[in-house]
């Protein structure tokens, strides 16, 4: 059984001149399809009538149809499938945990916010959060998570929200029909269990393709895992790499902050907010700068064999995210959210600094400003970098401070004296793999001559071949042969693509191009052993030293 929920009678009325439904006590039949109408009783009551009718009939899965408005990016009338929802209290603060829901092929994707309160017009801040807003998909989305069952949530944009007025549509002037050719796509999936299967893992609803992918599962015998491997397999091969710019629309400013070293314009599109958790989790990627102030870890253990030389390495915590977009990135899969946070207590992370110093005697000891961001990308917002610098400077010699950075932005940095024992490490990559995934970064050249600048004047440089893209490496010679010239070169790093299962998951809804290739092997998702192996002949061929960051 599939089961269909709206909140408005009027929202599914045309339904009933293609489905010929039944009248049952609370909700209408046709064939295996069930539809129940909340009559605007909110989206609590939607919810917890949904989940009983699903689980008294033992649905398949779940699909929410009904009206919303739109804040930015679709036109009255448009239907769209959304792939998250989120929720906005009373004050239209958001509420912590959104919900991923499932997608369909062949609609436009957006994210959809569920005010708990009356609506906005306030677009330039919703926009922010997501495309569309309504009253009541958040709730029945986290409720058929709660209960583990497929949901689909369908939008039928009946208004666009602007901050001067709203403007409704005619509904006898737009069509449902897209919609309605998807139901009954839905009602041939639901009669056959392995169409309905494959259809609920990929979002896929062309027929062909469908009784192709059965045909295939059927010939091979496919267990469930070689299946759910296909349908991965399918999710990674289908989508082409993509990026989206950085575009600051706004900055939230948690209370408390010292915005001192700051260099950003605070007078328009600043929030001030109570904590930065729940911002951080809700926004839309890639809209906004948070600034904060870091509570509990500042500083965490890296893992064995993070580090050259053999040394102990700690991550400082300083900042989450960058400007760039890079399709490989794991925090993608790590972080709900792609904005950039900078934490401004740098007194509090000077003061763990010096504990952990005294306390860890192992030598040499590094510190890496830049293991879940790009610190120099983020420093055209303030000069904390320089700070976390001049505190290095009287260190012990052996205790290192590393900064690792795609960016070219050294201009700051030049006026300094060289420092003894900081780092630059350098990310490279081959022209060819900038261009296809890493998007917004500067090119291969404009890096290679900001390093020439930092060793002309004795900076220790690094550089950093993580992740290396094995179908590639006959491209990176030409890199090696400039790193062979490097004067004042502290190490090579070389490393390669790995997630674990949970980045995994979370890099096919995000990323899912740059797994191809990627095998479970030696408990993450990484190149074939024998591939490795091969790249690592090549680079021990070329460079007179080098380091694997957490390959054996």
């Amino acid at each position: 059984m599939i089961f269909l929920a709206s909140e408005h009678k009027g929202e599914v009325e045309p339904l009933f001149d293609h489905f010929p439904f039944r009248k049952q006590s609370d909700y209408y039949l046709y064939e295996n399809l069930i539809l129940y109408i909340n009559h605007g009783k909110g989206g609590l009551q939607l919810a917890f009538k949904s989940v009983d009718i699903s689980q008294k009939h033992d649905i398949s899965f779940a699909v929410l149809f009904g009206y919303a408005g739109c804040v930015s990016g679709c036109g009255l009338g448009e239907i769209v499938s959304i792939s998250k929802v989120k929720l906005l209290d009373n004050s239209l603060k958001p509420v912590f945990n959104p919900v991923k829901v499932k997608r369909v092929d062949g609609f436009k994707c957006l994210e959809l916010i569920t005010l708990l309160g009356g609506f906005s017009f306030d677009n330039d801040y919703l926009k922010l959060f997501g495309e569309l807003v309504d009253r009541e998909a958040y709730f029945f989305a986290k409720a058929f998570k709660a209960i583990d069952k497929p949901c689909f949530i369908f939008k039928l944009v009946s208004d666009l929200n602007t901050n001067e007025s709203l403007v409704s549509f005619n509904k006898e002037q737009f069509s449902i029909d897209r919609f309605v050719e998807f139901l009954k796509v839905a009602l041939w999936l639901d009669k056959d269990e392995l169409l309905r299967e494959i259809f609920v893992n990929t979002g896929i609803t062309e027929s062909k393709v469908l009784e192709g992918l059965k045909k295939l599962i059927e010939m091979k015998r496919y267990t469930f895992t070689e299946r759910q491997n296909l349908y991965k397999r399918l999710t990674v091969n289908r989508e082409k790499p993509k990026g989206k710019p950085f575009k600051l629309d706004a900055v939230f400013i948690e209370e408390g902050v010292d915005k001192a070293f700051l260099s950003l314009d605070l007078e328009k599109g600043s929030y001030l907010i109570r904590d930065y958790t729940s911002y951080f989790h809700n926004l839309k990627d890639r809209v906004a700068i948070i600034l904060a102030n870091k509570k509990g870890e500042l500083l965490r253990k890296t893992p064995d064999g993070y580090t050259p030389n053999g040394g102990s390495g700690y991550s400082i915590l300083a900042s989450y995210n960058c400007i760039y977009d890079c399709s490989y990135c794991f925090l993608k899969g790590y972080f709900k959210s792609f904005n950039p946070v900078i934490f401004a207590n740098l007194s509090d992370y000077f003061k763990a600094l010096e504990g952990v110093i005294k306390s860890d005697l192992r030598r040499p000891l590094y510190f890496y400003l830049g293991t879940f961001s790009d610190p120099i990308a983020l420093s055209a917002y303030g000069n904390f970098v320089e700070q976390f610098i001049w505190f290095f400077e009287n260190i012990d010699d052996e205790v290192f401070l590393e900064i690792r950075t795609k960016s070219v932005r050294i201009e700051r940095l030049l006026e300094l004296e060289s420092p003894k024992n900081v780092i630059f490490a350098f990310s490279l990559s081959p022209q060819s793999v900038i261009e296809k995934y890493e998007f917004f970064t500067p090119p291969l050249a404009s890096r290679i001559k900001v390093i020439k600048k930092l060793d002309s004047k004795g900076f220790k440089v690094g550089v950093r071949f993580d992740p290396v893209f094995i179908d590639k490496i006959e491209d990176y010679k030409p890199i090696v042969d400039f790193i062979n010239t490097i004067k004042n070169l502290h190490s090579v790093e070389v490393g390669f693509l790995r997630f674990d299962k949970n980045d995994y998951k979370n890099m096919l809804d995000k990323s899912p191009s740059v797994l191809r290739g990627l095998e479970f092997t030696r408990g993450m998702y990484r190149y074939p052993d024998d591939k490795i192996k091969n790249a690592i002949e090549f680079f021990k061929r070329e460079l007179k030293e080098f380091y694997l960051s957490m390959e054996y």
